[in-house]
């Protein structure tokens, strides 16, 4: 079992007293401190001693007893081949953001990390995959109360949108999934 941790030069974010470049690239997204403070998103520096994981925006995720489960890092400079960089954590055994769910209301499915900071009880797919043998999908059958709604990027194929629908619309979920 991997033990995660933050890269080293990680630290919270505070708008008022970020580098230049985080703050405008926050600005641009539209991420606000309410956000920040809300999935506590931190940033690397230049100085990361690992170079795939510098100058990254930093979304933490926890499981339901409040442990780092998985993190995401996304280039805040936009000079960077690689726009996401996920951490060495099999995405396929956690529920992103699993500690903000609530299991009675509507959930969301969303494909990224930056997705599911916007919209109210949100989980990121960590990419457009889900299969039965996924942690998630055992958290959803398992657990969901109430409704699924699927929202995937614009960029997804139709198809790709109907298999989760298809995967997820039966048992106890049968009728509760949608899709947009």
């Amino acid at each position: 079992e991997i033990t995660l941790r933050l890269p080293k030069t990680y630290r919270k974010l505070n708008l008022s007293n970020a580098p230049i470049r985080v703050r405008e690239y926050c600005i641009k997204r539209n991420i606000t401190q309410e956000i920040i403070d809300r999935f506590s998103i931190g940033y690397t520096t230049w100085d990361e001693e690992e170079p795939s994981w510098r100058n990254r925006l930093i979304i933490p995720s926890y499981n339901s007893f409040g442990e780092l489960n998985y993190f995401v890092g996304r280039d805040f400079t936009g000079k960077s081949k690689m726009k996401y960089k996920n951490c060495d954590g099999d995405k396929k055994e956690v529920v992103f953001q699993e500690s903000k769910i609530d299991t009675d209301a509507d959930i969301i499915l969303v494909e990224g990390a930056i997705d599911c900071i916007y919209g109210p009880n949100t989980i990121s797919l960590l990419g457009k995959t889900l299969t039965k043998d996924c942690e998630l999908y055992r958290f959803l059958y398992s657990k969901a109360n109430a409704r699924i709604i699927i929202c995937l990027d614009n960029d997804t194929q139709i198809d790709e949108t109907k298999r989760l629908y298809n995967l997820l619309n039966f048992g106890r979920l049968k009728d509760k999934i949608y899709y947009i």
